[in-house]
């Protein structure tokens, strides 16, 4: 399973449940007494999911690893490319 088809899947089973309870298709006081808290729930699970993409965002941006060694090998296939292509007789300007 994907991970958009877990959040996907967790989503519809939050909104069946939010929606049975919003709509008063389950019965109970403590729904009633705090009915404008589990109005409020999708929004305020959007933003903590917001602030959880942001962070994981970040937390992979600041961890990304820098690899000189790839970089030092790819300049130099390219170097031998572009001499390659001149001796094959390709105009190429650097």
């Amino acid at each position: 399973m994907t991970k958009l088809m877990e959040w996907l899947a967790a989503a519809a089973a939050f909104f069946a449940v939010y929606f049975s309870i919003v709509c008063r298709q389950v019965q109970h006081q403590v729904f009633d007494q705090y009915m404008f808290e589990i109005q409020l729930s999708p929004l305020i699970l959007l933003a903590l999911f917001g602030l959880y993409s942001a962070s994981v965002v970040l937390y992979r941006t600041f961890t990304f690893n820098n690899c000189e060694e790839a970089a030092k090998e790819l300049l130099e296939q390219i170097k031998e490319a572009k001499k390659d292509l001149r001796s094959k007789g390709m105009v190429l300007s650097d």
